[in-house]
C-alpha cells in the first residue's frame, strides 16, 4: 500500500516552519534512536532547510503521514512510502543523522562527527581524526610541565 500526500496537504504545510522539537521527534522515529543530541539536531535541521527550500513542508507532510498511518517503525513507513516523494525526505533525515552531513560533494558541511550515528558502533575502537598533537580538545587541559631543558 503506497501512501501519497496530496499536493494540497504539502501546500498547507508550506507556510509552517519545522521546529527543533518536532524535528527531533521525527528524527527519533526515522532513526530508531532515542538519545539524539539536540544541538546536532538543530544544526542538521538548519542544514536541511538551507539545502532544500521545501524541506519544512515535506517534513511536516511526513509527520502527518506517520500520524495518519500509525506505523510501528521506520521500516513499515519506508514500505508504505515506496513511489512517494516523501520517501526522499525520510532518507535525507536518516542520511543526515548517520553521516553527520547534509549536502553531498564539495559543498558538504559536517554537522557531527563523533555524534554521527554511523560512528557510534566503533566509538571505542576508532580514534577521532585530528591534527592536534595530543588528540581532540587537547587545549582544554593544562599542558604538562616542561622538564629541564638540555644545555648545548
Amino acid at each position: 500500500m503506497a501512501l501519497f500526500i496530496s499536493s494540497a496537504g504539502v501546500a498547507r504545510a508550506a507556510g509552517q516552519a519545522m521546529q527543533i522539537d518536532r524535528f527531533m521527534t521525527l528524527s527519533k522515529f526515522a532513526t530508531g534512536h532515542d538519545a539524539l543530541d539536540t544541538t546536532v539536531g538543530a544544526g542538521l535541521l538548519g542544514g536541511l532547510q538551507a539545502n532544500d527550500a521545501g524541506f519544512d513542508a515535506q517534513a511536516i507532510a511526513l509527520e502527518a503521514a506517520i500520524s495518519k498511518g500509525a506505523y510501528s517503525d521506520v521500516e513499515a513507513l519506508d514500505a508504505a512510502l515506496q513511489g512517494d516523494a516523501l520517501r526522499q525526505t525520510l532518507l535525507d533525515i536518516i542520511h543526515a543523522w548517520y553521516s553527520g552531513v547534509v549536502a553531498k560533494g564539495t559543498d558538504a558541511t559536517v554537522y557531527a562527527f563523533d555524534k554521527a550515528l554511523m560512528y557510534q558502533p566503533a566509538l571505542d575502537a576508532v580514534p577521532i581524526p585530528t591534527y592536534a598533537l595530543n588528540g581532540p580538545d587537547w587545549w582544554t587541559a593544562e599542558p604538562p610541565a616542561l622538564s629541564a631543558m638540555p644545555s648545548f
